[in-house]
């Protein structure tokens, strides 16, 4: 027999079935238009391009990244980060949603108490501002052969990815709390979400490869929410 769904649990349902919905669609065309290694070099301990870009901190990383002036590679390179970051203004709505959605339904369920909810809330809008700060940089970065040129928008985006990813990562750990007061078989996602917060606060300190590991596992906490939402 379905759960009876109280109507906060609808509205909070929607929402991960929604959000979850686009994340995965966004996430299948990053995979398709994104280059699948670095033009030279990644980020020691880094394998996703983007990511490598992202945390990037000096213009070697970038140029390592991205290609050289001139390298005919860099064309194509450099249009498809471009492609995937103006896609990714449409992402930065749909994963900060889903966040919430999943802290709707834990708090229609008694899993999550209302001020965690507003903290949540606030993390989501937090990452979804810091994301668009980040792209901002990362399309002026992209267009930028200059190092020295590259240097003020370099802190910048150092900046605003910390916003981004500490959000996401904190985020990630509410939720995990709440979600394994929960007596349904979703209740397993809980360690991936605990996991990815780890990962992606701790571990990160100690190597940036701890972002990476994170967003991995949270991609499986987010699809067996998304399930959840799914069955109703």
């Amino acid at each position: 027999m379905s759960e009876v769904l109280s109507p906060r649990a609808r509205r909070a349902v929607t929402i991960i079935r929604v959000a979850g919905t686009l994340v995965m669609v966004l996430t299948a065309a990053f995979l398709v238009i994104l280059p699948v290694k670095a033009v030279h070099e990644n980020l020691p301990g880094i394998t996703n391009p983007m990511l490598g870009f992202e945390l990037a901190s000096t213009p070697a990383q970038v140029l390592g990244i991205l290609g050289n002036p001139g390298e005919p590679v860099r064309a194509d390179t450099v249009w498809r980060f471009d492609l995937a970051n103006r896609i990714d203004f449409l992402f930065m709505i749909a994963y900060p949603a889903l966040f919430v959605g999943i802290a709707l339904l834990l708090e229609a369920h008694g899993s999550l108490s209302g001020r965690m909810l507003v903290v949540v809330g606030t993390l989501a809008v937090l990452m979804a501002l810091g994301d668009a700060a980040e792209n901002r940089e990362l399309l002026s970065l992209s267009g930028a052969t200059d190092p020295a040129a590259m240097q003020p928008a370099l802190a910048r985006l150092h900046a605003f990815t910390s916003v981004k990813w500490y959000a996401i990562f904190v985020a990630s750990g509410l939720i995990g709390v709440g979600a394994w007061r929960e007596h349904g078989w979703w209740r397993w996602c809980a360690p991936f979400f605990g996991l990815a917060a780890v990962c992606g606060t701790a571990v990160a300190l100690v190597s940036l490869q701890g972002i990476e590991i994170g967003t991995y596992v949270l991609a499986v906490a987010w699809l067996i929410a998304y399930a959840r939402g799914v069955a109703g």
